[in-house]
């Protein structure tokens, strides 16, 4: 019955991060590594793992539910590949780096450090709008523009050397807490940049599956990875990035925005009111 009752339930916290990371851009860390801290709380079925055990089988979950979401975005014609490559060039190396700051942390106060960064991020997040319209007009360089299924046309430009130096911190974060970089990268597109919100989720997914599988394989490397979880958490992440990927096409922009904002301020209170 404990079996089961595991299969089920790590199927779900798949299915649900892979649901919220492709929809919003996130990779789905925010909801693997804080439940793999957590669980046996609340279910006795379930045996804790360690910080870097957590982190680690949560980027092995994320390269699935990433890829998997990057080709139902790819369908839709909502990547901009060109853009994530370059945005590759700081994060792969940036998310090895973390890895290996990971190693090093204090992991008592990890899920407080955890839980500050999102708070901090949603703060972002609630006023990045004022910044926005700014934003577009100090960065200029590569340009490019974006028309939608419904003949609406977007250009957004950035700054290449600003651009790589943002997404070597992100890919940073993606390895130290295991969350996929994605909560700050879309963040940096949306806002920072002018992307499209729904071609900013969809090229972060992009992102997130290549900074998460550099994370991943050295995790594999030093043996901080529980297969046994991965292998359930994965089914249900797969099929969670495809659902995500379709409900991003029906909300409006707006909805997306502020579920981002909403996501990742309930989940760094909750990982600190934990802690203190």
């Amino acid at each position: 019955m404990d079996i089961i009752l595991q299969v089920l339930i790590l199927l779900s916290i798949g299915l649900a991060a892979g649901t919220v990371g492709s929809l919003i851009g996130l990779g789905g860390g925010i909801i693997i590594v804080p439940m793999l801290l957590n669980i046996d709380r609340f279910l006795s079925a379930f045996h804790t793992v360690p910080i870097h055990v957590a982190v680690g089988t949560s980027l092995i979950t994320i390269v699935f539910s990433s890829l998997s979401s990057t080709l139902a975005y790819h369908k839709q014609r909502r990547i901009d590949f060109k853009s994530g490559l370059l945005f590759l060039i700081g994060s792969v190396p940036g998310s090895l780096l973390g890895t290996y700051i990971n190693s090093l942390l204090n992991t008592e106060r990890f899920t407080l450090f955890f839980g500050i960064l999102l708070v901090c991020i949603s703060a972002f997040l609630f006023v990045s709008t004022k910044l926005n319209k700014k934003s577009k007009e100090l960065h200029k360089g590569v340009i490019r523009t974006y028309t939608n299924d419904k003949g609406e046309a977007y250009t957004y430009s950035y700054s290449l050397p600003l651009a790589i130096t943002l997404s070597m911190l992100i890919g940073l974060i993606s390895g130290i807490f295991g969350i996929g970089g994605g909560i700050m990268l879309v963040p940096m597109m949306a806002f920072l940049f002018g992307f499209p919100p729904q071609m900013a989720v969809a090229t972060s997914m992009f992102v997130v599956m290549f900074t998460t599988l550099g994370s991943s394989i050295s995790y594999l490397a030093i043996g901080e990875v529980n297969f046994y979880y991965a292998l359930l958490l994965i089914p249900g992440a797969w099929f969670g990035g495809k659902i995500g990927a379709l409900i991003n096409r029906k909300l409006k922009t707006e909805t997306i925005a502020l579920l981002l904002r909403l996501v990742v301020l309930f989940y760094g209170i909750k990982l600190m009111i934990e802690n203190i």
